[in-house]
């Protein structure tokens, strides 16, 4: 699949569409967490309270995966075919659906994974598009007709990013990176509010802690991050260099990991480098918004 980032009009959003099929069935088509025990649970009702596998009892949150810290090297990559496993990187983020092959072999040589998906549009290549309903589709994204922003407010658009979360953590991810979760800031075709946007980016955040997963959030200006710091556990800010990524700061503050992605080639790192080690953020540096396997970083 192909993914870019872009700012602005459309919002802070990073986009998708597919390319070649990178998923494997056993990553796809896990079973839930509820499918997984349901013959169990109703099989017999005294044993609702006994304790899971490895020891919590229902309802628990699952012991937490590693977590992105303070500049830590890492690398991001959303397009280009497979993912790039070779990158000496702390930190990996990759799409969602990637395949279970890469994430072993991200683990096994000591990566955090990050899972990224869409959370404030539909994008029409997933496995899940059909499952969204009409009345929660918003207006289409100028440069990209198919895909459309979704009413945040609608039940079953909640119940089906919860379960994008739950996927990921199935899929072994160690967090996620969740986009769109500014839309509230651009023109979506819904009339929700700032408080409807918070509530929302906050039953991410509550899915993601209860599994274990950690969550970035990569949308909003200075306002929503310091609203929202403590319920994230580290952001990304994408060629704010020129403005000292003023929305990377409650995150700086709080020491949590700030993730800078700058635009263009080696020859940036002597400009790049210093300022963002300044300002407290991870910094590397991507060839273009599309954001395929180059990385050029400053750790």
């Amino acid at each position: 699949m192909m993914v870019t980032a872009c700012a602005g009009a459309e919002g802070d959003v990073l986009r998708s569409t597919p390319d070649a099929a990178t998923s494997e069935a056993s990553t796809l088509d896990a079973p839930t967490l509820d499918a997984a025990t349901s013959d169990a649970a109703t099989s017999d009702a005294a044993t609702s309270d006994a304790p899971t596998l490895d020891g919590r009892l229902p309802g628990d949150a699952a012991p937490p995966h590693p977590k992105p810290e303070p500049l830590m090297t890492w690398q991001i990559q959303l397009s280009g075919g497979m993912v790039d496993t070779s990158a000496e990187a702390r930190v990996y983020i990759a799409d969602f659906e990637m395949p279970a092959s890469v994430i072993r072999t991200l683990h096994s040589a000591g990566r955090i994974v990050i899972c990224y998906f869409s959370a404030g549009t539909r994008e029409d290549f997933r496995t899940d598009a059909p499952d969204f309903p009409t009345s929660s589709l918003g207006a289409s994204l100028p440069n990209y007709p198919n895909e459309r922003w979704v009413d945040i407010r609608n039940p079953t658009v909640r119940s089906i990013m919860q379960d994008r979360v739950a996927k990921a953590a199935r899929s072994d991810c160690d967090g996620v990176h969740p986009s769109g979760l500014a839309a509230f800031l651009t023109n979506t075709g819904f009339d929700f509010t700032r408080a409807d946007q918070l509530a929302y980016d906050r039953l991410l955040t509550a899915a993601a802690h209860t599994l274990g997963l950690s969550i970035g959030l990569v949308d909003g200006d200075v306002s929503l991050r310091q609203d929202l710091v403590a319920d994230f556990d580290w952001t990304i800010v994408f060629g704010c260099l020129a403005t000292n990524c003023t929305p990377a700061g409650p995150f700086v503050a709080a020491r949590k990991a700030a993730f800078l992605v700058e635009y263009g080639d080696e020859s940036r790192k002597a400009e790049v480098c210093p300022k963002a080690k300044d300002l407290g953020l991870s910094a590397i540096i991507k060839r273009d918004a599309n954001l395929d396997a180059f990385r050029a970083t400053c750790l």
